[in-house]
């Protein structure tokens, strides 16, 4: 499974620019001892990628996507041939694209891409390779400026890496420039084609100490997009993790995480919380047992709040509302990183605003052996019911739709349900596709995808993304 995606809306065409797109073989080696550091800026590899595009529009949407070299060179052009051309996609419905099963595009580089359609879409991208894997979707607003709460170099044996391609149709210079709180301590100058990309791998820079947490703001002359990869360092305990999102073009004085864990099946969670504003931020986290946390940020610093501490250890949900308090509230940025002992990481974006009408572009049921789970909160006034819809095929490659079916009659406010297709008896075995989540408030949802039968416990095969509102 694979991850990376970018949405740029220009009046009724919608491109889509992929940060990582990665082409390699089919054959995925075992893991090995040591594992050299790849193009991609993590350990590992070859990684695969696969993209699923979800129509968000109200008529057949007809895309194609282009993948770049990192010079911003044409590597694959899907509508220069009928084989290769994306087919209509029905409104509501999806097309996935497994770049290694594509004719034509190049074996073993690390490429970005974008993706163009006449209907409004959406997208999201997985990557893995044998050991680790992780999945992101695509950012709505490339921007000049771009934020990144966590920063490391072997903190307590993580590492990071940013890969940034250029959103804009010339030539783009700018910088990284790395935080310790509000001092800057280092940076890197970026010089980029239009629609090339580059990694910068974190690992090993002079000015970054271990074992201490840093953030980072990446500006350029036009539009970027960014993702950002938190993996475990070689011979460490935490060697197979990988986590990926998004940087941010911004923040919100409220941000609302609907999965919060505290040993739930195993699974924990930890919120990183950072201060996009230009003063200091009085914070406090609410999370749905009432339990709470304050604290200040200076501007452009984060703080990171282990769940797992905080909260009773439960075989059920949390969730968590972070807000800026008192008269000069500033904007925050928010991740959740996911993990458990057997090795499974992931992060996803804390969220922003909601809606009533939402897509997960990927679910699954024992699609080579992963299953999915959406997970939703209520973030309106009151109770809501919630209502999930299918569409998408079995493993006979059949057509699969499932009627729209209530899965919580009454969320409180505040609160988070959890959804899960791999156990839902009305999919079939080796389903994938696409789901539509309604509510009568707004809700926000994450969709966490993994292997759900016999997982090799050093493999890191969990994904997370941010389910997308459906505005038309």
């Amino acid at each position: 499974m694979q991850k990376g995606v970018v949405l740029i809306s220009r009046s009724s065409l919608t491109k889509l620019l992929a940060v990582v797109a990665l082409a390699v073989s089919l054959a995925l080696p075992a893991a090995q001892p040591v594992r050299a550091q790849g193009d991609l800026g993590v350990p590992g590899g070859p990684f695969s990628t696969a993209f699923r595009i979800q129509n968000l529009g109200s008529a057949n949407a007809s895309c194609a996507y282009k993948l770049y070299s990192a010079t911003g060179t044409t590597a694959f052009d899907s509508s220069a041939s009928s084989s290769t051309a994306v087919p209509p996609i029905l409104p509501n419905e999806s097309a996935y694209i497994f770049t290694p099963s594509v004719s034509g595009i190049p074996s073993g580089q690390t490429l970005a891409g974008v993706v163009e359609c006449d209907q409004p879409v959406a997208a999201v991208v997985n990557y893995s390779d044998a050991d680790s894997g992780d999945t992101y979707v695509g950012v709505s607003s490339p921007a000049t400026t771009l934020y990144v709460p966590s920063i490391y170099n072997d903190y307590y044996g993580f590492y990071t890496s940013l890969r940034i391609m250029n959103a804009s149709s010339s030539a783009n210079t700018g910088s990284v420039a790395y935080f310790q709180g509000t001092t800057q301590v280092g940076s890197d100058s970026i010089s980029l084609a239009a629609n090339g990309s580059t990694t910068i791998n974190q690992s090993g820079k002079s000015f970054l100490n271990s074992n201490t947490g840093y953030s980072a703001r990446i500006t350029g002359s036009g539009n970027l997009a960014a993702i950002v990869q938190i993996y475990g360092g070689v011979g460490t305990g935490v060697a197979d993790q990988l986590y990926a999102f998004s940087a941010f073009s911004g923040g919100a004085t409220k941000v609302y995480a609907p999965v919060v864990m505290s040993n739930y099946y195993g699974y924990n969670t930890a919120i990183t919380v950072q201060n996009a504003g230009s003063t200091t931020a009085n914070v406090t986290a609410t999370y749905s047992n009432g339990t709470t946390r304050s604290f200040t940020l200076a501007s452009g610093a984060s703080n990171t709040l282990l769940d797992f501490q905080i909260l009773p250890a439960a075989e059920s949900l949390y969730s968590a509302v972070i807000e800026s308090t008192g008269s000069n509230p500033q904007p925050l940025i928010v991740t959740v990183n996911e993990s458990n002992s057997a090795k499974y990481a992931t992060t996803y974006e804390g969220l922003t605003s909601g809606g009533q009408n939402l897509v997960a572009p990927i679910v699954m049921k024992e699609y080579f052996g992963f299953g999915s789970s959406v997970t939703c909160q209520n973030i309106g006034t009151s109770a809501t019911s919630v209502t999930v819809s299918y569409t998408g095929t079995g493993s006979n490659g059949q057509a699969v739709s499932v009627a729209p079916t209530v899965k919580a009659s009454s969320l409180q406010p505040n609160t988070s349900v959890g959804i899960f297709q791999f156990n839902d008896s009305s999919l079939p075995n080796g389903f994938i596709g696409s789901a539509t989540i309604t509510a009568s408030q707004n809700i926000i949802c994450v969709v966490n995808q993994s292997i759900v039968n016999n997982a090799p416990a050093a493999q890191d095969q969990l994904y997370a993304y941010n389910a997308i509102v459906k505005t038309e």
